[in-house]
């Protein structure tokens, strides 16, 4: 336990530090510094609407779209250039040493003494939880809505209550289910996964009477479906009302459904229907797991596939997605599932601001929120940040919509497959399993390849995978939700 709470306890302690720095500035309750307008200094000093000049002071920025900064290419360089002379800055490259999953640390490290490596970043769950737990990062909460922006994009950022950053991601462009619907037609097969989950006969009853009718017309060593156990375990989850952790730190492994989404997958494995996964220990400690999930793996039928990966499947490939439990109603077809149903993204990235970054620099919060989406919207061409807004605009009438490419047939072959995969970014569902495991504090690889390639028993190691995080977070001083 102690090697998994180290580097949760030294942060904490980083952040005390970091906390005392800011009160010591002579800040206010939250630790906000509004600037004194000096001419001449950098200080902000308004000019024609809607700009500022800040005298040239550079913005130390860093990952995802920020790495264009110094790029070659004329457009982006005028593309960055027009919000560096909308704001009087310079945006130059910061300097962070990999690993990913060591940005935090540098981060953290870096605002305890009192300067910053970085001033914006696009985090991502390798280092993403250890910087909004320990307070580094600026609270955008009272920014944000006047961005008038679809809500997933500010959820996403949103850690117990406390905005941290603004995904400029095309949330809902999570992983899926794909299968060759030229192979289930050669096999018989009269309906496809897609047909099922679109005419509302997709509950586990339904998947796993499906499978055994797939597996009877399967020729041997070949499966209905292929999971990883990550996979399986966060967008089962969501696909069953649950979660492995949630955006205000719930912990969802005790969960009915989740408990349910687990056992339900084993229970396949053991009666032929889903690939059987195996791990091996040899004479000299090697240890080998043979698990069938991607695309190109010829022994399953149903794979996973992530978004980026969908334009060049070599085969008619069709879209559906993860079956559902006894926690989820579904009353008719697809579109009458409860809302519980959610459709997991567990990698996703999150533009950030380092709140002392606002004071060393001069910059007012809310400019700096200004800057960063200002810079994205640049970035993304002549329509800018449309579809955040479009996103927005869809919320206000009830019926919200969501995607860069909403309604496109991107690489799809058929409206079935438009139709379902626009729905589902309406059932984003954000999971930090990922980052809770890059801040050590427990694995979803480890405790659901326990389960789904061990075969140990689930609930009973669900109780110690919780127990394990609890603990961790505890000590880390988060309260659990």
């Amino acid at each position: 336990m102690k090697q998994r709470t180290m580097k949760l306890a030294a942060l904490f302690t980083c952040a005390a530090m970091v906390m005392g720095s800011f009160a010591a500035c002579g800040g206010g309750d939250n630790g906000d510094v509004t600037p004194t307008p000096t001419p001449g200094t950098g200080d902000p000093t308004p000019t024609e609407e809607p700009g500022y000049d800040f005298g040239g002071k550079e913005i130390k920025v860093f990952g995802s779209a920020w790495g264009d900064v110094g790029s070659d290419d004329p457009v982006k360089q005028e593309a960055i250039k027009s919000v560096e002379d909308k704001y009087g800055i310079k945006f130059v490259k910061a300097e962070l040493a990999s690993p990913e999953d060591s940005y935090d640390d540098q981060i953290i490290t870096s605002v305890a003494n009192g300067d910053p490596i970085v001033d914006i970043i696009t985090l991502n769950p390798d280092c993403m939880l250890s910087c909004f737990m320990n307070g580094v990062m600026l609270d955008m909460t009272d920014y944000v809505d006047d961005l008038k922006i679809g809500s997933i994009y500010i959820e996403a950022g949103t850690w117990q209550g406390k905005t941290y950053g603004i995904s400029f991601d095309n949330l809902g462009d999570s992983w899926c289910l794909v299968y060759d619907r030229d192979y289930l037609a050669q096999i018989g097969m009269e309906k496809t996964p897609t047909d099922m989950f679109m005419e509302g006969k997709w509950s586990y009853a339904d998947f796993e009477a499906y499978c055994a009718d797939m597996k009877a017309k399967l020729p041997e060593g070949v499966y209905p479906i292929g999971q990883y156990p990550f996979h399986w375990g966060v967008m089962a989850a969501g696909a069953n009302g649950s979660v492995v952790c949630d955006m205000d730190c719930h912990l969802g492994l005790l969960d009915d459904g989740y408990i349910e989404a687990l056992t339900f997958y084993a229970e396949l494995e053991k009666k032929g229907l889903a690939f059987p996964m195996v791990q091996k220990t040899a004479d000299d400690g090697t240890v080998t797991q043979d698990i069938a999930y991607a695309i190109s793996d010829e022994r399953i039928v149903m794979k996973r596939a992530e978004a980026w990966e969908l334009g060049g499947i070599g085969f008619n490939y069709g879209v559906t997605f993860w079956p559902w439990g006894s926690q989820v109603t579904c009353t008719g077809n697809y579109t009458t599932l409860s809302d519980n149903y959610k459709v997991t993204c567990a990698y996703w990235g999150v533009d950030s601001i380092v709140a002392q970054s606002c004071e060393n620099l001069g910059i007012p919060e809310e400019v700096m929120v200004q800057i960063v989406y200002d810079y994205r919207a640049a970035m993304n061409g002549d329509n800018g940040n449309k579809f955040m807004h479009d996103a927005y605009e869809s919320e206000q009438t009830g019926n919200p919509t969501y995607g860069r490419d909403f309604g496109k047939p991107r690489s799809f072959t058929t409206d079935q497959d438009i139709e379902l995969y626009d729905w589902a970014h309406g059932r984003f569902q954000g999971d930090m399993a990922w980052a809770m495991a890059s801040a050590n504090i427990f694995s979803t690889w480890k405790s659901t390849g326990d389960v789904l390639l061990r075969y140990y028993d689930v609930r009973s190691t669900m109780e110690s995978y919780y127990n394990q995080a609890k603990t961790a977070l505890e000590d880390a001083g988060v309260v659990l939700g």
